[in-house]
């Protein structure tokens, strides 16, 4: 509910602030077929630092004699929209309202811009073991444009390679700064999984919660990969 009020605040603050400007015009033909809604396809969206992305809100109806419609970050220092191009200006979270040239409709989409996934440097840590997973997104093999992170709370502590050309058998070499650690004495981090694709600027944790505790050791095999799904 406070999302709902927060964005509807948002909308009305920008529509009077933007038609004072004079950048909405408030005058448009009567007989014009206007928007009746517009919809983003999902209420939060995740992207990496730096980069640029797109966002299509659905218009209904589709056949609307004016579909424009103006784009706002609520805090360009998180998410800046030049011309057409949206990017991702530094790590927190902000809304992006989308509105109708007639400001009739309107939406409002939640952004998330987290730090990017690299692959850590072994410089940086003192210890790691590897991880052979059999990855499943929806039931089905991953996209090529997927990426796969190993997490120890949110820092990224290794990145997925593929082994094969089906991409579904992967490899994570996870770091840590546990030492005496051993299989019957596992250090305290636990490691969990993470998948992110920049298509649909859609982050998930594994949905069969795949953990393991750092031990140092090597866990499944490529012949016997761990499981690890995403829905």
């Amino acid at each position: 509910m406070m999302k709902h009020k927060l964005s509807r605040l948002i909308c009305f603050c920008l529509v009077v602030m933007l038609t004072g400007c004079g950048l909405i015009d408030m005058e448009f033909d009567k007989d014009t077929q206007q928007v009746i809604s517009i919809r983003f396809n999902y209420d939060t969206v995740y992207v990496m630092n730096g980069d640029t992305f797109l966002l299509a809100p659905y218009i209904y109806p589709d056949t609307v004699s004016n579909d424009i419609l103006y784009m706002f970050s609520g805090n360009e220092q998180v998410v800046g929209i030049q011309n057409d191009t949206i990017f991702a200006a530094g790590e927190g979270e902000t809304e992006i309202v989308a509105i109708s040239v007639n400001h009739a409709a309107s939406d409002t989409c939640h952004v998330i811009v987290m730090p990017r996934w690299t692959e850590p440097s072994g410089y940086d840590y003192i210890n790691d073991m590897v991880v052979y997973t059999h990855i499943l997104v929806t039931g089905y093999e991953p996209g090529s444009r997927m990426i796969f992170g190993a997490f120890c709370n949110d820092e990224v502590r290794g990145l997925a390679v593929p082994l094969r050309d089906d991409r579904s058998l992967y490899r994570f070499r996870v770091w840590s700064d546990e030492f005496y650690v051993s299989e019957g004495d596992p250090g305290n981090e636990k490691i969990t999984f993470r998948s992110y694709n920049p298509r649909t600027l859609q982050m998930q944790k594994s949905s069969n919660l795949l953990t393991i505790p750092f031990d140092g050791q090597t866990h499944g095999s490529p012949s016997k990969p761990l499981e690890l799904r995403f829905n």
